[in-house]
């Protein structure tokens, strides 16, 4: 492993915070314990980021403790052009089920349609199977209960890939938080702005459908749900929420079913040419025939059900408010953040993309009560997928190196907290009151 890629073990521990308490990983969980050997490691589902993050990635990287034994997923075209760009050499399944059987995996990675999460990590921990999954780990409350229900029976384990809890700049902000600078947190204010292109993105594919991802509520706030819930310490308890479909959908004259045949790409601003893709025309646009699925499809299309607008209240169980917004149509890609608390205050405003230049990724302040002064913090600014989190991630979880006990890999409850929070806030829009996550699912 090379330092330009990942981190050391050393270097691991030190960003960490050399100050916090310590704990071996290996010591309570079956999936953070490298056996003697190699695991035998399967994917099911193979597509971009399941070909990258966790394919060719640890390929390169975890041969000496993965054993790649299986591919599967339902569409044989994308799954011979993954296994192509992963240079992998494991045989290939379209049937879930058959791989279990013939490959073995004792370890598997799920990184599937999100509405399919459940099914098949109940079934593989019903085989003894350890699981990792991309978030969301489900879509509804009816799921969460069966993964949980499948995972203690089976006394197998599962761990979500919130890659963001492990950049270094979100790690820092966990550990301001925990020295008690700014006194006990009373509210949050966070809003997250997705771009013209990467918020567009989400309806092109089939995230559009709430049937398939749960809406932007559950498949991207996810992320920041988790990433809440951790900095705070807390559970949320209840939301109240609101959303619409301003922009993309039935709010446009004109539409198609995708780009590159589509009569309107002269004037549509959202056109997406996906044939300058090489990497997405061999895995989808060369696939579709097998299962219709257009990569570039339109983002007007009238069947779009999610929101690209939305907004919420969170109370959480240590008496926290948080004000959330999630939208999916700015000029720019970022998010802004405060923590407010009794003593004080935390800013954070974090710069993706924008059509300016800016000094830092990330920039933060700390302003105290009664002083009149604000200080500057410096952030870890990390290359690599998810601000670093994404190396860091996979570090913890294929090397199990001693970390923070706030670094400890992400479990189901965590997991089950992060969709719950976002089922909520759905369901809040479509009845019109505040949701109480007991209602759902009593953890």
């Amino acid at each position: 492993m090379t330092e330009s890629n990942s981190f050391s073990r050393r270097d691991f521990v030190r960003t960490a915070g050399a100050a916090a308490a310590v704990s071996v990983l290996a010591g309570d969980t079956a999936l953070a314990s490298v056996r003697k050997g190699r695991r035998r490691y399967a994917i099911v589902g193979t597509g971009h980021r399941a070909t990258n993050m966790w394919g060719s990635d640890l390929l390169q990287r975890y041969a000496d403790v993965l054993e790649f034994v299986g591919l599967s997923d339902t569409n044989p075209k994308r799954l011979a052009a993954s296994k192509e760009m992963m240079g992998a050499a494991c045989p290939t399944f379209t049937s879930f089920e058959e791989m279990c059987e013939r490959a073995r995996p004792d370890l598997l990675m799920v990184t599937t349609v999100d509405s399919t999460h459940a099914d098949i990590i109940t079934r593989a921990l019903d085989r003894g199977i350890d699981v990792i999954t991309e978030k969301p780990m489900v879509t509804d409350e009816r799921q969460v209960k069966a993964v949980l229900d499948a995972e203690r029976r089976n006394r197998r384990k599962i761990i979500v890939a919130f890659n963001y809890r492990y950049a270094p700049k979100h790690q820092k902000i966990k550990e301001i938080l925990a020295s008690g600078e700014i006194g006990p947190v009373t509210s949050v204010d966070f809003q997250w702005y997705l771009d013209t292109t990467h918020g567009a993105d989400y309806f092109r594919r089939w995230h559009r459908l709430k049937s398939k991802g749960g809406s932007l509520w559950v498949h991207k706030a996810t992320h920041h749900f988790d990433l809440m819930n951790w900095w705070l310490g807390a559970d949320p308890v209840e939301v109240m929420a609101y959303g619409e479909l301003n922009v993309y959908g039935k709010a446009n004259p004109f539409r198609y079913t995708h780009c590159r045949p589509c009569p309107h790409k002269a004037r549509c601003p959202f056109y997406f040419d996906i044939t300058k893709n090489e990497r997405l025309m061999k895995l989808y646009a060369a696939a579709e025939d097998v299962d219709g699925y257009h990569r570039d499809g339109c983002v007007f299309r009238e069947d779009v059900d999610i929101y690209d607008t939305m907004s919420a209240v969170v109370k959480y169980s240590n008496g926290v408010q948080m004000n959330y917004s999630l939208n999916a149509s700015m000029p720019l890609e970022g998010y802004s953040l405060a923590f407010n608390g009794e003593r004080g205050r935390l800013e954070i405003r974090d710069y993706e993309r924008q059509p300016w230049q800016v000094e830092e990724d990330s920039e933060a302040y700390l302003l105290k009560n009664f002083t009149g002064k604000r200080q500057k913090i410096d952030m870890p600014n990390i290359k690599g997928g998810h601000a670093g989190g994404d190396d860091r991630l996979r570090e913890v979880i294929f090397r199990s190196p001693r970390v923070p006990e706030h670094m400890r890999l992400p479990d189901s409850r965590a997991g089950a907290m992060s969709v719950l929070t976002g089922v909520a806030a759905r369901r809040s829009i479509e009845q019109r009151r505040p949701v109480k996550t007991a209602e759902l699912v009593r953890l």
